[in-house]
């Protein structure tokens, strides 16, 4: 009796002991646990936030008006939305702006990613935009996007076709030397000298010719 007396003492003073550290070791484990999340946090950030831009191009070759979609931060999007102010349609009657890529938007994008949507013809745009009274509205597009830490961001812009009318396409003068020296390199291949003859029949007729001393 006097021994289960003892153990049954050692066990009620031992108990509170390994409670004590079984809940000191669990909270050094969630404190590291904590700092790990944080540490992985801080690397992701590191890379930096993104930024998820919705801007509209021009070529000046096909006077082809397009939109593009591109993430020009430096760290990946996630969880990508669109709202556009007014949708935006072609001439042919095709909605854009209701396209998958904007209606249901993009899980995600990575840094420099980039992805582009033909719109319409700039001339058949505006014929459009002015049968409809929009000719002189500006078309706002509001991302919103995530980065990969769940912080959440959005951006707002601005959509001008409009902008685009008018302008002058670029000149190239390299081209334009090419092609200017090449043209006189055809009109001097295909002249003739004084006498009718062309450069080469010249050229053989005087070094077929005998000099004043053989005569």
């Amino acid at each position: 009796m006097q021994v289960l007396q003892v153990v049954s003492t050692i066990a009620q003073t031992v108990s509170p002991l390994l409670y004590g550290a079984f809940i000191v070791v669990i909270w050094f484990q969630l404190r590291a646990a904590r700092e790990s999340v944080q540490e992985v946090r801080q690397e992701f950030l590191a890379g930096g936030r993104p930024v998820v831009a919705v801007h509209d191009e021009y070529d000046h070759a096909t006077r082809a008006l397009s939109l593009a979609v591109e993430n020009v931060g430096q760290g990946p999007a996630k969880s990508i939305s669109f709202a556009f102010s007014h949708p935006i349609e072609s001439s042919d009657g095709v909605v854009v702006s209701g396209l998958p890529l904007f209606s249901i938007g993009l899980t995600s994008l990575s840094p420099s990613a980039r992805i582009t949507c033909w719109w319409d013809h700039l001339d058949d745009q505006m014929a459009f935009l002015r049968e409809n009274g929009l000719d002189g509205e500006d078309f706002q597009v509001t991302v919103h996007y995530t980065d990969l830490t769940g912080a959440q961001y959005w951006n707002t812009w601005d959509i001008q076709p409009a902008i685009y009318e008018g302008l002058r396409p670029p000149h190239r003068p390299e081209q334009h030397s090419h092609d200017q020296a090449g043209d006189v390199t055809d009109r001097t291949n295909g002249a003739h000298s004084p006498n009718g003859e062309s450069p080469a029949e010249s050229a053989a007729s005087t070094s077929g010719s005998s000099s004043p001393e053989g005569t």
